[in-house]
């Protein structure tokens, strides 16, 4: 059966509408922009440190189709777009009617699909980074209205900013299973405890934990080494952390709650609706990625660096998306042990009742 996600049936009468960063205001009469001047053009904004950017309200029912941006963090980038910090100070936050709380809230990178400083092309089905901007397709269902702010966290000021969010305005609210959500997480390990017998820790990453009714629809995932020794310790070699194993538990599935598991010889399989053998595994690719970066249009990998050690991973759902009544909680170990340290950052879309 396609999931609503997939279909995303909007009625013929939507109108299609589009709030963005072009205004009439006063620019400043800079060398070789006297006409702007003139006319008040000005397309796009300065976001300072400490400050946001809001874009033009959405007034509903309506759904977001399509959320796109360019923006440089120093002028160099202009003309060399390779390793952008502003991609992780930026932050991009969506309120959807009265809720007092962004259902999305992430750093641009890892929003968009690439959760590093390094600026990748890539275009997936979804999310992209592409030749300079940014893009996102997810369909974002609101009832009233819905706010899309772009937050600076960083230090110095961003001086060009442009943006676009095209939505649809309908006569009457979408029978979505949700308002769409995209929950950033990041947590370090360190000191990571050792295997010790037929015990092994238990400390794995949360990538998703919601209780109500939802629908999973995929996750943006980004590794960064912490030890060098690890990375070169038999029997793994380069990318250790990749050796970690996914579960999804739905409903009444519990996993352990123990520090440390037992795991010997044979042990039963857990209580885990769904668990991949290791992360590049779920990412349907093997081997630690071994012919390198690719981008396809539901997964892929823009980010593998040997010398850096950093990886970053997308994947989608939009047809076989799990779904939960009760509740929903998705872990990573960190390497097949949790033995393995490294800081993992990540990006979980989901739709969500409220």
């Amino acid at each position: 059966m396609f999931s609503w996600f997939a279909q995303n049936p909007l009625p013929a009468d939507a109108k299609i509408l589009q709030a963005t960063t072009h205004s009439h205001n006063p620019m400043p009469a800079l060398a070789g922009y006297e006409k702007f001047h003139k006319i008040g053009h000005k397309d796009f904004v300065s976001i300072p440190p400490g400050k946001s950017f809001a874009f033009p309200g959405l007034s509903g029912p309506g759904c977001i189709t399509t959320i796109w941006m360019t923006f440089i963090g120093s002028y160099l980038e202009l003309l060399r777009r390779k390793n952008i910090p502003a991609q992780k100070k930026l932050w991009i936050k969506i309120y959807f009617d009265d809720q007092a709380e962004p259902a999305v809230c992430s750093p641009v990178a890892d929003f968009f699909g690439s959760g590093t400083t390094r600026y990748r092309h890539f275009t997936s089905l979804l999310v992209g980074m592409s030749s300079g901007g940014y893009y996102a397709y997810f369909p974002m269902p609101f009832a009233q209205k819905a706010r899309v702010e772009i937050e600076n966290r960083g230090d110095k000021t961003i001086p060009l900013f442009f943006g676009a969010v095209t939505y649809a305005q309908l006569k009457e609210p979408l029978a979505a299973p949700g308002y769409f959500h995209a929950q950033y997480r990041a947590r370090e390990f360190r000191d990571s405890p050792q295997i010790s017998g037929s015990k092994v820790p238990n400390q794995p990453f949360v990538i998703l934990q919601e209780n109500g009714a939802g629908q999973y629809l995929g996750v943006t995932l980004t590794f960064n080494p912490l030890s060098l020794i690890q990375r070169f310790t038999p029997p793994y070699f380069l990318f250790p952390y990749l050796e970690g194993n996914l579960k999804v538990y739905v409903d009444d599935e519990e996993p352990g709650k123990e520090p440390f598991l037992e795991k010997p010889v044979g042990a039963p399989r857990g209580p885990q609706s769904v668990e991949y053998t290791g992360v590049e595994d779920y990412f349907h690719s093997g081997w630690y990625y071994v012919t390198g970066p690719f981008a396809g249009p539901l997964f892929g990998c823009p980010v593998r660096e040997i010398l850096s050690g950093k990886v970053s991973s997308y994947r989608f759902h939009p047809l076989d998306g799990f779904r939960w009544q009760k509740k929903i909680l998705i872990t990573l170990t960190h390497g097949e042990f949790d033995q393995v340290d490294c800081k993992l950052e990540s990006v979980a879309y989901y739709y969500r009742k409220p």
